[in-house]
């Protein structure tokens, strides 16, 4: 059996039910989550359904695709602008599986070109991707206030939506940098 039938990313219709529930049939298996990484090696629509159930596998458990943190950050690196459903995709799993700092860093960099993008979901992306970077990596607090602020004033509604959720998160996670009581 091929890995795109193994993972059920072959022929078909495919959509949010089906992505959702091949993420959860192989979630817990490292060697379905290896076939899962390469086949966003492979063609254009089997990397975009691959991406899609990699985002929904981080959804539930980003640890699960950590020791493919730099493989993915390097994939996403390389996939043309034309495939923007694939990067919007990829962006969410690379900021959800950057663990290092090194990565975060890495990470931050790619939302940054992502959300220069012309594709409002990728740019979305972006600002989501930053959000969740910057609650763990302090040092890319300003990219990020900056980005979700540009977002904030020239968004469409839907990344003002993702601007405003990251905007949030980060002041709630104010609270780690001096700790309850503030500064």
């Amino acid at each position: 059996m091929t890995a795109p039938r193994l993972l059920n990313l072959d022929a078909g219709r495919w959509g949010l039910e089906r992505a959702r529930a091949t993420a959860r049939a192989i979630e817990a298996d490292r060697r379905a989550l290896r076939l899962l990484v390469g086949a966003m090696f492979g063609e254009v629509e089997l990397r975009k359904r691959a991406a899609d159930v990699a985002r929904r596998v981080t959804e539930n458990d980003a640890k699960a695709l950590w020791p493919f943190a730099d493989e993915l950050a390097g994939l996403l690196a390389e996939v043309p602008m034309e495939e923007s459903r694939t990067r919007w995709h990829l962006g969410l799993v690379v900021a959800r599986t950057a663990h290092t700092r090194e990565q975060r860093l890495r990470a931050a960099r790619l939302m940054e070109l992502l959300f220069e993008e012309e594709s409002n979901v990728t740019r979305c992306s972006a600002v989501e991707g930053i959000g969740l970077l910057a609650d763990e990596e302090r040092s890319l607090r300003a990219i990020a206030e900056e980005m979700i602020e540009r977002a904030l004033r020239e968004g469409t509604p839907a990344m003002k939506a993702r601007a405003r959720h990251a905007k949030r998160r980060l002041e709630k996670a104010g609270w780690r940098e001096h700790g309850p009581s503030g500064p």
